[in-house]
């Protein structure tokens, strides 16, 4: 990530002015938090409603949607970071904390996506796999949550925090010796996004082939989640993989006090372009699953009923007229207005 101040080679500081950085990212990142974290714990609140989550496909999607909230929740920390200018103010604990959960929650939604898309496709091919079960379900996502987890312990145990050139402290930017880490992360991404897309292809020729294998309905609806998958991967994910390493390279031979370049510019658009993955992701339970907007919309109505709306106006006060009205005849002049 590029230095809002950094010196030259005479040692005089200048300031360069990144609007892509100090702009663009915080702003997209509050956007997130006010969306994506309501929509998510929306989300969370639906699939653990009146105890139903006994389907595997539920498994996978509480997943996902805890992933999400994981995410959403380490979005102050950067936004703080990003409004002062690349400039970490709080203790370096935070900087590891804020950092290693950001990586987390990223590649164990792209982990839970990839188990959903195959769910999907076991499901409309008829194929009875340890996947489409409620144990297997659990024992994938729990075996998904270790594997990032244990790629996100160095994060937690080494310093993440270094003075840059000028006074500000920044937070994982430290590029030397990352380009094994970016290529490893690119290599994750291509074997999620491949199998995505071939469960989606897979669905397409199912469906093409055996049109009475499951109803219509069901079709269009597993169809419409893995779609959405692939989307995802396609618009929000493939960008930030796909100028990782370039980037990473440019940074470890870059010159200081230099103006952002092409790929710090692209960079910051993927990184942008990535956070919105949190967003969309209620916006496809929505589309694709029938049940998650009748829950939705049975959730609304409790809240609602509980939480009544108060009156703005006080109930009108009987006139000294109507009082002294017996209540039959004034059960009788109002019923005939």
């Amino acid at each position: 990530m590029n230095n809002s101040t950094v010196v030259g080679l005479a040692g005089v500081q200048c300031q360069i002015n990144d609007p892509l950085q100090f702009v663009l990212v915080p702003a997209t990142y509050c956007l997130v938090l006010c969306v994506g974290l309501p929509g998510n714990v929306a989300a969370l609140l639906v699939f653990l409603q009146s105890g139903r989550v006994r389907k595997a496909i539920r498994i996978y999607l509480l997943n996902l949607t805890l992933a999400d909230i994981f995410f959403n929740l380490t979005l102050p920390f950067w936004i703080t970071y990003y409004l002062a200018k690349g400039h970490w103010g709080l203790p370096e604990v935070f900087c590891r904390l804020a950092g290693a959960v950001y990586y987390l929650a990223t590649y164990s939604a792209m982990a839970f996506m990839t188990l959903i898309s195959l769910n999907r496709y076991c499901t409309v091919a008829k194929l009875e796999l340890v996947l489409n079960r409620p144990q297997g379900a659990l024992i994938s996502c729990v075996m998904a949550w270790i594997l990032c987890l244990v790629c996100a312990v160095p994060s937690l145990a080494k310093q993440q925090t270094h003075q840059a050139e000028s006074t500000s402290l920044k937070c994982f930017e430290q590029h030397s010796g990352q380009r094994t880490y970016a290529y490893a992360m690119v290599v994750v991404f291509a074997l999620s996004f491949l199998v995505v897309l071939g469960t989606y292809l897979s669905i397409m020729r199912t469906l093409s082939t055996a049109a009475g294998t499951c109803q219509g309905g069901h079709r269009r609806r597993a169809r419409a989640m893995v779609l959405g998958m692939l989307l995802v991967f396609v618009v929000c994910v493939a960008p930030y993989h796909l100028s990782l390493v370039p980037w990473v390279t440019d940074q470890m031979s870059g010159l200081a006090c230099s103006p952002p370049s092409f790929l710090d510019n692209l960079h910051m658009l993927s990184v942008a372009l990535l956070s919105l993955n949190s967003c969309i992701d209620p916006l496809i339970y929505c589309f694709s699953i029938k049940r998650f907007r009748t829950d939705l919309w049975t959730m609304v109505r409790k809240a609602a009923r509980c939480h009544p709306l108060p009156s703005s106006l006080p109930p009108p006060l009987p006139t000294p007229s109507e009082n002294r009205v017996p209540p039959n005849l004034r059960s009788s002049s109002l019923t005939s207005l």
